[in-house]
């Protein structure tokens, strides 16, 4: 068996390949291009392992290489002391994936990865529209200026800054806001494009909270359900749980779980949407604050019940059943009252 360790750039790739014993075998610096990536992987006769670090190459290499070896690896970035460069990077990777202590990140080639692209564009617009309204609305503030609730519709208030400089930048800033708005709708069309495309996605539009966004968010960040064996390794990779810590049988705080943000704030933001009518969330809310729970804690367990229900849906193929919600809630209560 070969291991392959891969340290890729966008310019040039570093190739470094053991034996199982851990002896450099061949090491090459390649050209990032398919061919002679394809040339140095095939050359290598027999049983081979790859693997490289999540990027943004990573999807690229993955779809390249899944079919060239006999397992692929991508794995999460490494740190190790000692001299840093290229080659070492490699050998580094190489030696892990060897004696196997490499975690790995999930990829697929799958359709529902290209939504990556589309979600992760609409959160950086959405990063700039927020960025410009703080810009635009400081403008105001700095002369005392009151905004109000429909500011942002508001072009003409441009006219009451003092001074010719500050109503430029501020009209300028607003015509920002236009193309950057208009562009917000373009994105928001894809979604609902994608919704009538993927039966997934619809079906997670029926949980309460969860819309058209949110429902492409979460598709293409977990493509598939059946990643998760259960909710608690989903509570996890959203980063909803921490870890415990301990060392010789004492317990010394929690860790945050390593995952995705853009997952947990998905979660937590579709909260409000759940509980604006009479759901089985809402009443999961009012009963851990009847019980003596403060509302971040009780906004945190609906969270959690979302992200449940999510994983339950998306693995059923059915869409969400409130009453049938309901029913499992009140089950999970009694084992926990018996208990």
């Amino acid at each position: 068996m070969k291991f392959i360790g891969l340290d890729a750039h966008s310019k040039t790739c570093f190739f470094v390949v053991l034996g199982k014993t851990g002896r450099m075998l061949t090491k090459k610096r390649v050209t990032t291009n398919e061919s002679e990536l394809l040339a140095f992987v095939r050359a290598l006769k027999g049983p081979k392992k790859l693997t490289f670090e999540e990027g943004v190459l990573s999807q690229w290499l993955f779809l390249l290489f899944k079919d060239e070896v006999d397992e692929l690896v991508v794995c999460q970035p490494t740190e190790h002391d000692g001299p840093k460069n290229d080659e070492q990077d490699a050998w580094n990777l190489a030696d892990l994936l060897r004696v196997g202590r490499l975690k790995s990140v999930f990829h697929a080639d799958n359709e529902l990865m290209n939504l990556r692209t589309l979600v992760s564009g609409h959160d950086d617009l959405i990063g700039e529209i927020t960025r410009e309204k703080n810009r635009l609305k400081a403008l105001f503030r700095q002369v005392a200026i009151p905004t109000g609730t429909k500011f942002y519709q508001s072009p003409e208030m441009v006219w009451q800054l003092p001074t010719d400089t500050q109503q430029y930048v501020a009209c300028t800033l607003f015509e920002q806001l236009d193309l950057l708005e208009e562009q917000r709708l373009g994105y928001h069309e894809r979604f609902e494009s994608n919704a009538k495309q993927f039966k997934d996605i619809q079906r997670l539009m029926s949980i309460p909270g969860i819309g058209v966004v949110r429902a492409n968010q979460l598709v293409a960040i977990m493509v598939t359900p059946h990643r998760f064996p259960n909710k608690y390794h989903l509570f996890s990779y959203a980063k909803l749980i921490r870890h415990g810590r301990e060392s010789d049988g004492k317990q010394y705080g929690k860790k945050p779980a390593k995952g995705q943000p853009m997952l947990k704030a998905v979660f937590k933001s579709a909260v409000d949407g759940a509980m604006k009518s009479n759901t089985s969330f809402r009443r999961k809310y009012e009963d851990k604050l009847a019980n003596g729970a403060d509302k971040r804690t009780a906004r945190h367990e609906v969270s959690k019940a979302i992200a449940a229900t999510v994983l339950a849906v998306w693995k059923s193929g059915k869409k969400y059943d409130d009453k049938h919600r309901e029913v499992t809630r009140r089950r999970h209560q009694k084992s926990h009252s018996d208990t």
